[in-house]
């Protein structure tokens, strides 16, 4: 009995090990906006990917943060799902996302909030939505480091004013002009 448990022993730590060296080995990489971007290792599991804070191939960091930074967003939506639905594409996969600071009513109607994690470099990209009748139009769009953790906005006088959630001011924008 002792053989054939030394065996079973002997045969998983050789299994172990092969795929400790085989998961380096096999391709890994994920999509983004049509670009293959190059990961650390194979994951089995996306939770295992979203998890380990070096997935992205050191070599692929900056090209990751470049390609959040300044991908491509509409400026008007039919609706906040819309909205929502194109901020969320901008977010790479396994990163993090969400909404803040809304809906607060201004003169103009709604502001919307929406902030995207850039990969690896301590910044977000923020998204800043007007809600005018149904219609969500990109009033502004900005990436900074967010040791504060804005979480509000409000216009006066064309500006866009962002706050902790505590209301202390952090940073004024003019909203942006439509192209």
């Amino acid at each position: 009995m002792s053989k054939r448990l030394l065996l079973v022993i002997g045969a998983i730590l050789l299994l172990a090990s092969t795929w400790a060296v085989v998961r380096r080995i096999l391709p890994s990489s994920i999509d983004y906006r049509g670009q293959k971007i190059k990961l650390t290792k194979f994951y089995l599991d996306y939770d295992d990917y979203k998890n380990d804070p070096d997935n992205i191939a050191p070599s692929e960091t900056e090209r990751v943060q470049r390609l959040v930074s300044e991908a491509p967003i509409a400026h008007s939506f039919a609706s906040r799902k819309d909205a929502a639905s194109a901020v969320f594409e901008v977010k790479f996969p396994g990163y993090g996302a969400g909404g803040f600071g809304g809906p607060i009513q201004d003169a103009d109607g709604s502001l919307n909030g929406f902030t995207v994690e850039i990969p690896r470099a301590n910044k977000n990209r923020y998204f800043i939505f007007r809600n005018h009748h149904g219609t969500y139009t990109l009033v502004d769009d900005f990436t900074m480091a967010d040791p504060w953790g804005i979480e509000t906005v409000r216009e006066e006088n064309g500006r866009l004013f962002y706050s902790t959630a505590s209301g202390e001011p952090k940073l004024v924008h003019p909203i942006m002009q439509e192209k």
